[in-house]
């Protein structure tokens, strides 16, 4: 039996929000996906010699454009949750017992049964 890889959802890119649709392509793993804007911008934090470039970021914004912010975080999250429960789903496709998939997420079978049954 031919299983469809886990997903779900549009994907977006975990650090931006930003939705494949609109930045053309990502790179994805488990869980997470970059934008080119993103991983642009990692290549330049890691070239920088700036000590915490985003924490000198962060106190240059207004109070506004940090609010603007968690309604992004909150997005991605809630992506992260689907793709687990994608994947979780794909497990059970498998027949991969609760007990192994909740080891696997460090708690309780029960506790995995109860999140993602």
């Amino acid at each position: 039996m031919e299983l469809e890889p886990p997903l779900a959802g549009p994907l977006m890119c975990s650090f931006c929000a930003r939705p494949a649709n609109t930045s053309r392509r990502l790179v994805a793993g488990p869980g997470v996906a970059i934008c080119k804007d993103c991983a642009e911008a990692s290549v330049m934090l890691f070239s920088s010699t700036e000590v915490s470039p985003a924490a000198a970021l962060w106190a240059r914004m207004t109070d506004d454009e940090l609010l603007d912010h968690p309604p992004e975080i909150a997005a991605v999250a809630s992506q992260v949750e689907d793709r687990l429960r994608a994947w979780v789903g794909t497990a059970r496709q498998r027949r991969i017992s609760w007990a192994r998939i909740g080891a696997a997420l460090g708690m309780t079978r029960q506790s995995a049964w109860e999140r993602f049954s």
